[in-house]
């Protein structure tokens, strides 16, 4: 911002005064008492910082930083918009803003009133030292020796070791540990309370990490602990990331120097690390790669293995599952039948959060699917409904349901005379009885399976397989369904704090899927239309914390038992919550 400022009134040409002025080249004008104020002003009334003006987007905007407002145009005000004209009272100052030319030249004139109230005249004293009997030379140092013994003797001996710790520490006489705090403890450290020497175990020494690693023994590391990378992080506290005392109070270094040491340049750390450079999410991060989930069969098994896909998405991968489900087909905008009617589902029917709305629960054929979706396999009686999830477990319910059919002769042709009732049924089944119920119930069991598993349930959502070869139940096989949770496992993502977006803002066209193999994430410029880099006025300055944590599951806690209970200094960093 170019600012020529006009002070001091020198004369008059052609009619006109003229004034005495000064061009600035600043990218804020700062306004107060302080002599380093680019515009000071002697007055008591006001702060050493009183206020700011600066200029965004072709407009001046004044921010007043004390709790005096500024007058503009007579009217008290923390914040404004100036224009032309506008006359700022601030103290016994008067500040016009004469002009805000079209290259963006700001012309600000400065006059200051004659009577300066900054000239207060000090009360006079009640007594005067000699009038008390008192001499200057003693009483001073008595003074200067009252306030070390205070401040300075009596604090360190409750630091010391010492037989008075204990006793100064409860005593009034020392005043509060806290007034050597430069600022109070963070919420999660309250329990500490006033208790110092908790972190502070050598006097007029930094926080050691085996004050830190006491009560978070599991941290874990950032990279796995034995990996040779380790060693690189000899040199780094936990008090380099974790700051206390810090105002506003902050547990955590959010900013993106400390990852960006590393990760800028990872090449001349490690020639031959598969990782790409990151420096600033709006133009120097590596497009997403994502972890896909990947059926193999071994022997009658069917184990799941991940799989990072190309970053960048390139080309475009697929989810095998073994789910078979279409977008499309749910999301209808003129609905989807359903045995109460058409309904009309939208994302939040099935896709919901967990507990704390950061991720997304898993969804549940009983929980989300069930109420279209009925495994029932007799339409004339609820309670025919098979379990979901294990075929053994539904053959079984299948095979209860018909043998006690058959023993209340609950049969096709059947009379009801002939149905039996407590007290009149046969103490032992003949053998003939036995073969039949046997047969009758496997029949029925295998048909009512046959048509769950083949025709119009199971096979809607499963792949369902008949191995050739077998009879009876063992003659199917539903492939097993593991739908992948964690795309990104090196990332984290918040769901609640984009509650405000619709669900295909970001999951683009995943109303017009076909497909359970689609994936429908979104990609690094999708989320680059809202979040920038760290310097980025225009989007949503995101730094490396906002997506990644320092410390990784599965790494390996960051110091050994052993290694904690020695005497060395531990020198590795401490856990993030």
């Amino acid at each position: 911002m170019r600012v020529v400022l006009r002070t001091g009134r020198v004369g008059r040409v052609a009619g006109r005064p003229r004034y005495r002025q000064a061009v600035l080249n600043v990218a804020t004008l700062t306004i107060g008492r302080g002599a380093d104020q680019l515009i000071q002003i002697p007055d008591a009334r006001l702060a050493i910082a009183h206020a700011t003006i600066a200029q965004r987007y072709g407009r001046l905007h004044l921010r007043v930083l004390a709790d005096e407002p500024v007058a503009v145009n007579e009217r008290p005000q923390t914040r404004a918009v100036l224009r032309r004209g506008h006359v700022l009272s601030i103290g016994h100052a008067r500040l016009t803003v004469e002009d805000i030319r079209q290259d963006g030249v700001v012309v600000l004139r400065l006059d200051l009133q004659s009577d300066d109230v900054s000239a207060e005249t000090p009360a006079a004293a009640a007594k005067t030292l000699l009038e008390t009997g008192l001499r200057a030379a003693p009483a001073s140092w008595m003074l200067v020796l009252g306030v070390l013994v205070l401040t300075l003797l009596l604090p360190l001996l409750t630091s010391w070791n010492t037989p008075l710790r204990a006793s100064l520490r409860d005593g009034a006489l020392v005043p509060s540990d806290a007034l050597w705090q430069p600022g109070p403890l963070h919420a999660a450290h309250q329990s500490i309370g006033g208790n110092c020497n908790a972190c502070h175990g050598a006097v007029f020494g930094r926080v050691a990490d085996r004050a830190c690693i006491t009560c978070h023994p599991a941290t874990q590391h950032h990279v796995p602990i034995e990996s040779p990378a380790r060693a690189r992080f000899a040199g780094m506290r936990c008090a380099d990331c974790h700051v206390e005392h810090a105002k506003p109070s902050r547990l955590v270094d959010t900013g993106s120097r400390s990852c960006v040491a590393c990760h800028g340049d990872l090449r001349k750390l490690d020639p031959n690390t598969p990782l790409q450079n990151a420096t600033d999410f709006g133009s120097g991060h590596p497009d997403f790669s994502l972890a896909l989930l990947e059926p193999e069969r071994v022997g009658s098994d069917t184990v799941w293995r991940t799989r990072m896909t190309p970053s960048g998405f390139r080309p475009r991968p697929e989810e095998h599952s073994n789910l078979k489900f279409s977008h499309q087909v749910h999301m209808d905008e003129h609905g989807i039948k359903s045995p109460t009617g058409d309904q009309k589902l939208a994302c939040a029917d099935c896709h919901q959060t967990d507990a704390s709305g950061r991720s997304m629960a898993p969804i549940r054929m009983e929980q989300h699917c069930s109420r279209c979706h009925s495994l029932q396999f007799d339409e004339n009686d609820s309670s025919t409904a098979v379990p979901h999830g294990d075929l053994k477990l539904m053959f079984t319910a299948l095979e209860e349901h018909f043998s006690r059919m058959f023993l209340q002769q609950i049969t096709p042709g059947a009379r009801p005379s002939d149905r039996r009732r407590p007290g009149g049924e046969q103490t032992v089944m003949t053998r003939d009885e036995q073969r039949r119920a046997l047969e009758w119930t496997t029949r029925e069991s295998l048909q009512a399976a046959r048509e769950l598993l083949e025709k119009r349930v199971c096979v809607e959502c499963h792949t369902v397989t008949r191995l050739p070869g077998l009879t009876g139940f063992e003659q199917w096989r539903v492939e097993d369904v593991k739908v992948t949770s964690s795309w990104m496992p090196r990332a984290q993502f918040n769901h609640a704090a984009h509650r405000s977006s619709d669900c295909v803002s970001c999951h683009a066209r995943a109303d017009q899927s076909r497909s359970s193999s689609d994936v429908l994430m979104p990609d690094i410029k999708q989320c680059r239309s809202c979040h920038g880099g760290s310097h980025e006025r225009a989007r949503l300055a995101s730094d490396c914390t906002m997506c990644h944590r320092l410390h990784l599951p599965g790494r390996g806690e960051i110091v050994d038992p052993a290694e904690h209970a020695g005497p060395a200094v531990i020198t590795f960093m401490a856990g993030v919550p």
